[in-house]
């Protein structure tokens, strides 16, 4: 997944596998449950996955 947050005036990315929230912010975690990093709530702007991670949902259409 990919961590976007804005520390200034342009946005950062970072690269994680997974991630935990506490209370003042993320801890980044890689695939062998490292820590490879820690975003404050403060910054932080938004979490998305990656194309191959992302999951699909059924559409209400389907219960016709």
């Amino acid at each position: 997944m990919k961590v976007v947050y804005k520390p200034g005036n342009a946005y950062e990315e970072i690269n994680c596998y997974d991630f935990r929230e506490f209370e003042h912010g993320v801890v980044l975690r890689n695939e062998d449950g490292y820590n490879i990093g820690y975003v404050p709530h403060e910054i932080l702007s938004h979490i998305e996955p990656h194309e191959e991670e992302a999951v699909s949902f059924e559409s209400d259409a389907d219960d016709e």
